[in-house]
């Protein structure tokens, strides 16, 4: 087996195990930024900060999730990525600013997106997987 194919294996088992956990905190992390959002547009300063340190937690335990990943050079990213995320959310906990935890959001669904990209070929059957002009078409 090349070292390719013992690498996408590795990925699809890490995937498959976390699929549903993984899932389940990018969607709480985006419900909590958005409700922050929410809250931030009415000036709701208390509430948005509430969301916000869920957020963070929720964060905290999505970056625990991945720090396991078969790719040692993709977690040390993503703790780079999870870091700045985290001092984001500590200012805006101080004074949350709409367009700022819009901007947070944005990134986490890309992050999301690079995440079940990464994972399609792997978990999807070869029918369900999405084409290569699929995936450029996106």
């Amino acid at each position: 087996m090349s070292h390719f194919a013992k690498y996408v294996s590795s990925l699809a088992v890490f995937g498959e195990e976390r699929r549903h956990e993984v899932r389940w905190l990018f969607d709480s992390l985006i419900n909590s930024l958005v409700i922050a959002e929410r809250n931030a547009d009415v000036c709701r300063v208390n509430s948005a900060a509430s969301s916000l340190r869920h957020a963070k937690n929720l964060l905290r335990f999505l970056n625990r999730c991945m720090a396991d990943l078969p790719d040692q050079k993709l977690v040390t990213h993503l703790d780079e990525f999870f870091a700045m995320l985290d001092r984001s959310i500590d200012q805006s906990i101080q004074l949350p600013i709409s367009e700022d935890l819009e901007e947070l959001r944005l990134l986490v669904s890309e992050l999301q997106r690079g995440w079940d990209m990464l994972l399609a070929p792997t978990t999807s059957a070869p029918d369900a997987a999405p084409s290569s002009h699929q995936l450029l078409a996106r």
